[in-house]
């Protein structure tokens, strides 16, 4: 009831703030608990497969790891820049997940991924795979999958965005309530970051499990858990830093600010695009909502 608003819990925003570390933790209110943890039994199920298995993987989520240390890629699965929507921002947020998406890997091929460089993944999914939808670009597909499956591993980072006001997908804590009526605003763009905790192995129990508790995008190929711990304004990012960002949307899915011996466009370097990012974010965690 909007009578309550005055209480301590002010309902009239979807970010509220608790004191921890240098920044304020952001606590994000959802309607209902939605991230996907895989059950005891499951936990240790690959781990005779070394390449799938996190047991020996290093996953830190700190400002070291981030700026100086693993991977990141940026993501923009389900985005339709033309009708300026974003569909996958939400769930992927919300159920703890990450994809490229596109097809799947050919249940033969996959045992055979572990041994298989970058580019001989990418040459056996184009040999073996349909594209549809995808055939005038299914080079840069498959090469986006085999990068994924190679190169994104537990303990690599992941950047996404919300950028789109009137994206139909919006999820509700990206908008703020104006006033003491049901009118919000949204308070993007928005970028959030993510550690990868998992890979999921194609056709096994593991991914059948994961699909079995999503509620968006039931089937989908090619998961990594991922725990999505930071959130940032575009808006306070360096110039140089959103002109980099805005370059490297195109693909679905790209290794971003990995050369550290490059001088990027107006001046910007992986060292600075990466302490920009983190330092004009924060760190969030989802609430549900009573």
């Amino acid at each position: 009831d909007d009578d309550d608003d005055d209480d301590d819990d002010d309902d009239a925003s979807r970010f509220s703030d608790i004191g921890i570390e240098q920044r304020m933790t952001k606590r994000i209110k959802v309607e209902r608990d939605d991230k996907i943890h895989l059950p005891p039994q499951l936990e240790g199920d690959q781990n005779d497969d070394q390449f799938w298995s996190a047991r020996d993987a290093i996953i830190e989520f700190t400002e070291e790891a981030f700026k100086k240390k693993k991977s990141i890629f940026h993501l923009n699965s389900f985005v339709d820049a033309k009708r300026k929507q974003n569909e996958g921002f939400g769930p992927f947020v919300e159920q703890g997940i990450a994809t490229p998406c596109f097809h799947d890997v050919p249940e033969d091929v996959v045992p055979m991924i572990a041994d298989m460089t970058q580019k001989e993944l990418r040459e056996a999914m184009l040999q073996h795979v349909d594209w549809g939808p995808f055939d005038n670009s299914r080079a840069s597909a498959a090469g986006q999958v085999a990068m994924w499956f190679k190169r994104c591993i537990p303990g690599s980072f992941i950047v996404m965005r919300h950028e789109y006001e009137r994206c139909h997908y919006c999820p509700k804590w990206l908008k703020e309530r104006s006033d003491a009526s049901d009118n919000s605003e949204y308070i993007g763009p928005v970028y959030i970051i993510g550690v990868v905790t998992r890979k999921i192995k194609p056709y096994s129990t593991e991914e059948a499990y994961v699909n079995s508790q999503m509620r968006y995008f039931k089937g989908i190929p090619h998961l990594c858990l991922v725990d999505w711990k930071r959130i940032g304004y575009k808006r306070d990012l360096k110039d140089e830093t959103q002109k980099y960002i805005n370059r490297i949307c195109q693909p679905t899915v790209v290794n971003i600010c990995n050369d550290f011996e490059k001088v990027y466009t107006d001046g910007a370097t992986a060292q600075s695009l990466r302490q920009d990012l983190w330092n004009n974010s924060s760190p969030f965690e989802l609430v549900v909502e009573v």
